[in-house]
């Protein structure tokens, strides 16, 4: 009777000590994942809340160009949306220069053959600005896959157009203005319909364009696009100073100790580079 007493003692005091251990090992693996699922949830808080800046060109225009020096010097890359029809005149861009610009990391876009407003246009002749623009830039080996409104205009049918054309976005001009609307969301709820802050004219300053990349990061972050049209002296109402687009390049590269990062149009929406169509 006594031994089996002490057997049973013993067997309670060997599941005791089971117990004990399988609670240890419990809680250490409810602590490792607790941790784990703690830095994810930071992980997936960080990427929510970065800022992305696109910097663009829109037109084609000649003095663009200068910008390639600048922005190789901070290892940025940009998105010029371009009219194929005005490519090599007096004004605008060669191919060669948009074949450096390519080379160097540049996104090029299009942005209709002659800078026609579509929703002017009947449905065929807006097709052909679209589509055959595009083409254009297919021919000579560019991968088009951002596009940009002239003077952005656009509605239901000329989006549907823009992606019947190939291109996997379509942006505006307009749309974030700092009160209600802070930046672009990542991935935008319209990726043909894309939002920007005012474009910057002459007399905007280096500060009012940070301002827009600040009040984005303010503001749960997201997709900051910066439209500029012309880089020289008051050569137009759309433009800005050689000396103020380095200084805003250089606040941009000063910006990334913040999570502030620059990418271009391609980078931020993704997907293939389509088919040419027929325009």
């Amino acid at each position: 009777m006594a031994d089996s007493c002490l057997k049973e003692d013993k067997m309670q005091a060997h599941v005791a000590r089971n117990i004990a251990r399988y609670t240890r090992i419990f809680l250490a693996a409810a602590l490792l994942a607790g941790g784990a699922l703690l830095l994810l949830h930071h992980a997936r808080a960080s990427a929510a809340v970065q800022t992305v800046v696109t910097v663009e060109f829109d037109d084609g225009n000649a003095d663009q160009y200068q910008a390639l020096a600048m922005l190789n010097a901070h290892s940025m890359h940009a998105t010029f949306y371009v009219n194929t029809g005005f490519i090599g005149d007096s004004t605008h861009l060669s191919w060669s220069q948009l074949q450096d610009l390519f080379a160097a990391g540049n996104e090029i876009g299009g942005h209709t053959l002659t800078h026609a407003n579509l929703k002017h246009l009947k449905y065929a002749d807006a097709h052909y600005q679209v589509c055959q623009d595009r083409d254009n830039l297919l021919a000579h080996n560019f991968q088009p896959t951002s596009f940009a409104y002239p003077f952005g205009s656009f509605d239901a049918g000329t989006e549907q157009i823009v992606a019947a054309c190939g291109y996997n976005s379509g942006r505006g001009v307009s749309g974030v203005d700092d009160h209600k609307v802070f930046a672009e969301t990542i991935p935008p709820a319209d990726p043909y319909a894309t939002r920007t802050p005012p474009n910057p004219k002459q007399g905007t300053t280096d500060a009012t364009i940070e301002g827009y990349v600040t009040a984005a990061e303010q503001n749960g972050g997201g997709w900051v696009q910066l439209v500029f049209h012309h880089i020289c002296n008051s050569c137009d109402a759309y433009s800005i100073t050689a000396t103020n687009f380095q200084s805003l390049l250089d606040w941009l590269q000063g910006s990334a100790t913040n999570g502030v990062v620059v990418e271009t149009t391609a980078q931020v929406i993704g997907g293939p580079v389509n088919p040419p169509v027929p325009a």
